[in-house]
């Protein structure tokens, strides 16, 4: 009798779904705990998430700018990897200089990486874009000087910042911001003729209120991680809509 063949072994493999797909190099701050998590929280099956960290402990002007010179050893790591798209994850880091600098600075990463790239503070005029949005609310957890930055940053890409709210924290303390604190904050920034609202900083944990925020404002809330992912799944043109998690990804 001849032997019976046996079943290949790729065949009996219980396979993980986000290793077969593309990988997403992440570029975040040191005290960041919360874009990992929330990405892989909100992404759909196909993407991998490879995050290099870099030094930032306060937020300041000053520490933001001595970070940004980190980035381009940063996406050196990343390039080995060979990844799909590369993202820097900083609201703040990417908008301290202003749009033009940015650019500058995405240009860097982009020779470096040889693959598109995405900075959270570009993402965010992007979505607004997307959205057809003019005129924004703005909500943040920074200091006023960071704060005054990021205004300054919208307006120069030609987004009109009706106001502007900061619960003056920095670094690591802006972690344990709670729902309720957040809530009231947007509460608070709020304008009738305010199109949207922008809720700042990828290490705030705003992402989880956005449905709910939504349903009770009447009108959009972006917040830094949800437009850095909505940029991310547009370029890698997986645009099905994820429910759950605001108008933008809806």
């Amino acid at each position: 009798m001849s032997p019976t063949p046996q079943t290949s072994i790729e065949h009996q493999v219980r396979t993980n779904p986000y290793l077969d797909g593309a990988k997403v190099g992440l570029i975040v701050p040191s005290v960041n705990t919360t874009t990992e998590p929330e990405f892989a929280w909100v992404a759909p099956p196909g993407i991998s998430f490879h995050a290099t960290r870099i030094f930032m402990n306060v937020t300041t002007p000053d520490a933001l700018r001595s970070m940004n010179k980190e980035v381009t050893r940063a996406a050196e790591l990343l390039a080995t990897l060979s990844p799909h798209v590369v993202a820097y994850v900083c609201t703040a880091g990417s908008f301290v200089d202003g749009p033009e600098a940015t650019a500058a600075l995405l240009s860097e990463m982009r020779e470096i990486v040889g693959c598109p790239v995405i900075a959270t503070s570009g993402a965010m005029i992007s979505a607004l874009r997307h959205l057809v949005i003019t005129r924004i609310a703005l909500a943040t957890p920074y200091p006023q000087d960071v704060a005054e930055l990021e205004r300054q940053f919208f307006l120069a890409s030609g987004v009109d910042v009706l106001s502007c709210g900061c619960l003056g924290r920095s670094g690591a303390s802006v972690r344990p911001t709670t729902f309720e604190e957040i809530a009231e904050l947007v509460r608070r920034v709020d304008r009738p003729d305010a199109q949207a609202i922008f809720v700042s900083c990828t290490d705030l944990r705003a992402f989880e209120l956005v449905s709910i925020l939504e349903n009770e404002l009447g009108k959009a809330v972006l917040t830094s991680n949800q437009v850095t992912l909505w940029a991310i799944l547009q370029t890698l043109r997986r645009c099905s809509p994820l429910t759950g998690y605001g108008r933008l990804l809806t």
